[in-house]
């Protein structure tokens, strides 16, 4: 990278090229005019360099820096940086936060992502924090959230997914007004989400929100975040956030499992994504009726855990509801014929539970893969190719000696039978034989049973005057 680039220029972007170091280091070139400088997807390794204390947005992202964050950068006051997709370690410093204060840039952005950042997260977020987003997902982080957090009253996103951290669900973070996103997946997280009043300001902005993978307890808390009420997150001008005119340009990841992928968004202008996952934790009980009252989702996931009871009607009312994931829960009962009304519904994942019936049939519901119902043994349809009508006779007990004659369907009966006289036992297994409709057969059977019982052969008619 040449040093006449540090001259009189203040915006400098040589992302996605293969570049692979610089010709002088960063540190000499401390009066330069530029201030925003992207280097990301490159061939960039090693140190990180000393940055210039003037810049004051840098994306060094998918290159190949190691070793730790340099003191020097708590020198600097950032509005944007991301050091995403590397290999850097060690801890966060100490002084690392205190650099996003509101008196040099309104909104500031973090982004650390998928790195090897090992230690807990300092707990020196001030009580100036300008910090708008924070992406410390994919790394090695561990102990509780520093409650310092709660000082970021601008945070807007906040990714602490795929770490170690060990503690319980975050409450004190519930006044942050212009918090839209939460991201705690994959960590050591546990224990209930419950408090004794739930408050209306409770997480007001908060439309996405993923707890996947910890190993949170009781009852689903869906009613801890009011906003997802809302029919349409900025529908309504009284819950819009004050940052709706936000920068665009974000260099924060944010990634959300949605519709069977992991989507991607790179701008802080979040689109109008209402998403839960509470998937694969310890959440128990019933999914409440009160769920068609979150009419804004558009992505829920909640497989994996112990639920029970049946599926709500009620989630037809979800009207923009596109990925729905109940698999592996102890579900039971049909499912709903209303769900076909999801118009929008393009995933659906019911498998692995305990439910029966037919599956619905129309609409979208035709286009499923058997996998999204396979582990109900007692469901049937045309997304199984499994005929109602034969897995509805496969269910039930044969007919005893005080039914009517059969319908022919076919069935398999097991029959032990002691013999009297020599003390043996003969199990005899009859498959796929129309008993009452064939006298042949009917005649052979039943006579052979009489003969192990040291009885007279009968004839079929006279069976049939003992039946009446």
């Amino acid at each position: 990278m040449p040093d006449w680039l540090w001259n009189n220029i203040t915006y400098v972007d040589l992302s996605n090229n293969s570049l692979v170091g610089f010709e002088d280091p960063f540190s000499n070139h401390s009066s330069s005019s530029m201030r925003i400088l992207d280097l990301s997807s490159n061939h960039f390794e090693g140190s990180l360099p000393n940055f210039p204390k003037g810049m004051d947005t840098i994306s060094l992202s998918k290159n190949k820096f190691t070793g730790a964050i340099p003191l020097t950068i708590c020198n600097s006051s950032w509005s944007r940086i991301d050091l995403s997709h590397n290999q850097i370690s060690g801890e966060i410093p100490s002084c690392f936060f205190n650099s996003f204060l509101m008196d040099q840039y309104p909104f500031s952005v973090v982004d650390l992502s998928k790195n090897k950042l090992q230690g807990m997260i300092p707990d020196t977020f001030g009580s100036e924090c300008s910090l708008e987003g924070l992406n410390l997902n994919g790394n090695q982080l561990e102990g509780p959230l520093p409650r310092s957090l709660a000082n970021c009253f601008h945070l807007t996103v906040l990714d602490l997914g795929n770490n170690q951290i060990d503690d319980t669900f975050p409450f004190w973070l519930e006044h942050l007004g212009s918090l839209q996103v939460l991201m705690l997946q994959y960590n050591k997280f546990h224990g209930l989400i419950r408090r004794r009043h739930i408050a209306n300001s409770s997480f007001e902005s908060l439309h996405i929100i993923s707890l996947s993978a910890n190993s949170f307890t009781g009852h689903l808390p869906l009613q801890y975040f009011p906003s997802l009420y809302l029919k349409g997150m900025y529908g309504n001008d009284d819950h819009q956030t004050s940052h709706s005119a936000m920068p665009q340009v974000f260099y924060t990841f944010l990634m959300f499992p949605n519709k069977g992928q992991a989507l991607e968004y790179k701008s802080i202008q979040i689109p109008e994504l209402n998403a839960v996952d509470l998937s694969s934790n310890l959440f128990d009980g019933e999914i409440p009726t009160s769920i068609g009252e979150y009419k804004s989702l558009m992505s829920l996931n909640l497989s994996h855990n112990g639920l029970v009871g049946k599926i709500p009607s009620s989630l037809a009312n979800l009207r923009q509801l596109e990925s729905l994931d109940l698999s592996n829960n102890d579900l039971v009962g049909e499912i709903p014929s209303e769900l076909t009304s999801l118009t929008f519904l393009s995933v659906l994942n019911v498998s692995r539970n305990d439910l029966i019936g037919m599956i619905p049939s129309g609409r979208q519901f035709d286009t499923f893969p058997s996998s999204s119902f396979e582990g109900n043994s007692r469901l049937c349809g045309i997304q199984l190719q499994i005929d109602c009508k034969l897995n509805k006779s496969s269910n039930v007990a044969p007919p005893s000696d005080h039914a009517n004659q059969s319908d022919g369907t076919n069935f398999d009966w097991i029959f032990a039978v002691a013999g009297y006289g020599s003390g043996i036992v003969v199990g005899l297994v009859i498959e796929h034989f129309v008993l009452w409709r064939n006298r042949y057969y009917l005649e052979k059977f039943m006579n052979t049973i009489r003969f192990f019982q040291g009885k007279r052969p009968l004839r079929v008619r006279s069976l049939r005057r003992r039946r009446n």
